[in-house]
């Protein structure tokens, strides 16, 4: 009878372990249903990034094409290369007024849209306005390069294909240097991005509001010149140094930055496949990263990705600290966007405060001095 009690006792003890196994087993479900959900969801967000970044090189990649679709086309009327700001001036309909707009000499209007030869003509005058603007307001001074005969850059040698690049008179002595390298295509000496100069104003497309922001706070300025591949003051000559752009700046970097011994802190400002030269010269000059001497990184819009892998850990971690990307997006400038640990190798986010990949070195500009120690 006893052991009768005992069996029926167990019995029932068992169905209560098994009932509360099976109502565990229950809770347990949804919640790893809801686990799978947000690992599912999280994966997607960042596939869906992962396509956004995909979409924003094919559009940076038919952007270039169509450049250099132009840029080929302009190359093979190379007179209009050497016509002064003048000269160039009066074979348009447009000049710039005293706010930096480009309107219509009779109407006063803002430029609006342009006939193919017409634009080309525009875009000469604006590459001609523009490095004389830079050169004068702030009285810089050009250096030629490459140069395989002196030392001196600032001395032209006719006998070698070399393009302009300029720097503040400081830029010797100075321990502190900010470094401005723009992306591809038409863009030359000084500009961020040709059609926000011809449809918006130069403050916005050029590299003059960094340059008095610069001088302001004590920074010496070196104006890069990457898509420069043709010495037009002499007959045309193609610079085979400088194939890429990569080439270009990492030899600017190498042969003027870093034989100043004089400078020991080093800022960059890289817009779009600018980003890709900025990594380059990190690649080359690994010691200047991991040393300190280059101090922060400010890409806008970059299209840069994993290729500073190269810099092993202790590189990679480093480069992360230094930089930011801001890119585009229609958060308020400044706003952290999250998502995108992923993407640009890692480089935490913010917004430039446009959704137009063009403008964002001319609107981030204040929140990428901030990045650099400078509230004013």
């Amino acid at each position: 009878m006893e052991s009768s009690k005992n069996e029926d006792k167990k019995q029932k003890q068992k169905e209560v372990e098994d009932k509360k196994e099976n109502d565990e087993q229950k809770e347990e479900k949804p919640k790893k249903q809801k686990s799978k959900e947000k690992i599912k969801k999280a994966n997607e967000q960042d596939d869906e990034k992962e396509n956004e970044k995909d979409d924003k090189k094919e559009k940076e990649k038919k952007d270039n094409e169509q450049d250099d679709k132009k840029e080929k086309e302009n190359e093979e009327i190379p007179e209009i290369h050497v016509k002064s700001v003048n000269e160039l001036e009066k074979l348009i309909d447009y000049k710039y007024n005293e706010n930096g707009e480009l309107c219509h000499k009779k109407t006063g209007k803002k430029c609006d849209r342009l006939g193919k030869q017409e634009y080309e003509l525009v875009g000469m005058y604006v590459q001609k306005y523009v490095e004389n603007l830079l050169i004068q307001t702030f009285d810089l001074v050009t250096l030629y390069v490459p140069n395989k005969t002196s030392t001196d850059f600032t001395v032209r040698d006719e006998s070698q294909a070399q393009c302009k690049i300029v720097v503040t008179k400081d830029f010797s002595t100075n321990p502190k240097c900010l470094m401005l390298i723009q992306g591809t295509g038409a863009v030359r000496l000084g500009q961020w991005a040709r059609s926000v100069c011809i449809n918006e104003n130069l403050r916005l497309g050029t590299m003059l509001p960094y340059l008095e922001k610069a001088i302001k706070n004590n920074f010496s300025v070196i104006i890069f010149n990457p898509n420069e591949k043709y010495d037009f003051k002499n007959d045309k000559k193609q610079i085979k140094e400088f194939n890429t752009m990569e080439k270009h700046s990492v030899y600017v970097y190498d042969n003027i930055v870093k034989k100043n011994k004089n400078i020991k802190e080093i800022y960059i400002v890289a817009h779009s496949r600018g980003g890709d030269c900025a990594v380059e010269i990190l690649l080359k000059n690994k010691e200047d990263l991991l040393g300190g001497k280059i101090k922060k990184i400010a890409f806008t819009d970059s299209v840069h990705g994993d290729e500073y892998l190269d810099l092993k850990k202790e590189g990679v971690k480093k480069f992360r600290e230094i930089s930011r990307n801001y890119i585009t997006s229609d958060q308020p400038l400044g706003t952290f966007i999250k998502g995108y640990k992923n993407t640009y190798g890692g480089v935490d986010c913010y917004s430039s405060g446009h959704e137009m990949h063009e403008y964002t070195s001319g609107t981030a500009i204040e929140e990428v001095f901030k990045f650099f120690g400078v509230e004013n």
